[in-house]
């Protein structure tokens, strides 16, 4: 294969060449942003949505006395949006082992999002319960928090846990 010689090429070769080098840069730069940053960017926003509605819906999904119809109402749509929402955002990841490799491990293992949107679906399950029957499944309840949180490798708040 023979070399490029910019010596002996006319300033507009030269100028050609830098235009069609810079054109194939700004391709593959696109192509890796559209295709591998951008849906690690939502999976890892799906996440952290996760996150926040196990915070923000606390009140109803572990205290079953409070719950009202339309906090349970909440909180069930929520999680059930979460779940679904962490498998799409799993599957846009493209060749999804080689990227979380990438990554230095900074996703979840695909496994466990998957099994986390399992338990989220569990989760939701609960929200319209009340009474007796609530208060015999808050173990249940605080074990798929727990599962939760571990497999999307979720950390709790300084204090959250204090009674």
């Amino acid at each position: 294969m023979s070399e490029i010689d910019l010596t002996h090429m006319s300033d507009g070769a030269k100028i050609a060449w830098g235009a069609l080098v810079a054109v194939a840069v700004y391709l593959v730069g696109q192509l890796l942003s559209k295709f591998f940053i951008e849906p690690v960017h939502e999976l890892r926003r799906s996440v952290g949505e996760v996150r926040f509605n196990l915070a923000f819906h606390a009140p109803t999904i572990h205290t079953p006395a409070g719950r009202t119809k339309e906090s349970s109402e909440a909180a069930r749509a929520a999680l059930l949006g979460n779940s679904s929402d962490l498998v799409s955002k799993l599957h846009a990841v493209p060749a999804y082992k080689l990227v979380r490799f990438l990554a230095f491990g900074a996703l979840p293992p695909a496994a466990s999002i998957e099994r986390a949107a399992v338990k989220l679906r569990g989760l939701a399950t609960y929200m319209h319960e009340g009474g007796d029957q609530a208060n015999d499944s808050i173990s249940q309840i605080n074990s798929r928090v727990e599962s939760i949180m571990r497999l999307l490798c979720l950390r709790h708040l300084e204090g959250e846990n204090d009674a």
